[in-house]
């Protein structure tokens, strides 16, 4: 933790004591990428009131020691109705209105998985151990979503010899999968800004340069192998101790996801479901043609 997070979690604290001071029932939440010990020299801190206090303030911003702190403020049943999303992980083909609703609210649950409550001047975490799992589920799944979206532009970007515009899309679709992966090593999905330092690999915001003549796509099949070991830690296959063969794909940019109800291998609109011995094999077959 560097000087600017320690000098923030000071003022984090004094913050809290002083709200606490006014509403002995109420809790004081920090939350965000100080929450997890990350902060600049111009971070902000961000700060919650739960409280259902009637005499309880509005969200409000002020500067302490030249540092803005910024309070929302929720009551205990909003927190509630946002936590019933930590419950399970749910996402069904047929039915994807749990999915949309948890991406909808990823950057409110992604508040709440960072956050701390502050207890007898300790920061606390909130959230319990099964709770910031289902997080890491939520949170690589909606990556996935993206990554599969931007590499649904690509092909359309490629097909019609927009190079330089499928160039910006494939940055795009880098730094997304970072992100899944950050993700999957149980980090929140606290914005790209962050993701040098959460890597732990040497960094590049530039994607190698791809040569869009390649009708196979070899150059995207590192990718589309980092997905899915993203995807598997948290959702393992299971061995039946059986060889399958790879599922019969035609086309480029084929990108494995997981829902509550299976595998399966899309591109674009097209889904292709996948037992986890197919997937196995069309994971190992990446493998060995990326060599």
């Amino acid at each position: 933790m560097n000087g600017s997070a320690q000098r923030r979690l000071r003022i984090a604290g004094q913050a809290a004591i002083e709200l606490l001071a006014m509403d002995k029932d109420a809790e004081v939440w920090l939350e965000g990428a100080l929450a997890t010990g990350l902060a600049h020299a111009a971070s902000d801190i961000d700060l919650r009131l739960i409280s259902s206090s009637p005499q309880r303030p509005g969200p409000r911003s002020r500067l302490v020691d030249g540092v803005r702190v910024d309070l929302q403020v929720s009551t205990p049943q909003e927190i509630g109705e946002l936590r019933t999303l930590l419950l399970q992980f749910g996402i069904r083909q047929d039915d994807l209105a749990m999915f949309r609703r948890a991406r909808q609210r990823m950057g409110d649950l992604t508040c709440l998985r960072t956050a701390l409550s502050f207890h007898h001047g300790q920061w606390v975490p909130v959230v319990s151990a099964a709770e910031t799992g289902t997080y890491r589920a939520w949170a690589v799944a909606d990556r996935a979503e993206t990554v599969a979206s931007l590499a649904e532009d690509l092909i359309g970007l490629s097909a019609d010899g927009l190079h330089p515009s499928a160039d910006i899309v494939l940055q795009r679709l880098t730094l997304a999968l970072t992100s899944a992966e950050c993700a999957a090593t149980g980090h929140p999905l606290l914005g790209e800004k962050w993701l040098p330092l959460l890597t732990g690999d040497p960094w590049t915001v530039t994607p190698a340069p791809v040569d869009w003549q390649d009708q196979d796509w070899r150059w995207f099949r590192s990718l589309q192998r980092r997905l899915a070991l993203a995807l598997l830690s948290c959702h393992p296959l299971s061995d039946s101790g059986h060889e399958s063969p790879a599922p019969p794909v035609e086309g480029a940019a084929w990108l494995p996801q997981y829902y509550s109800d299976g595998w399966f291998l899309r591109r674009a609109d097209e889904r292709i479901p996948v037992t986890d011995d197919a997937l196995n094999a069309w994971i190992n077959q990446l493998q060995s043609s990326s060599r």
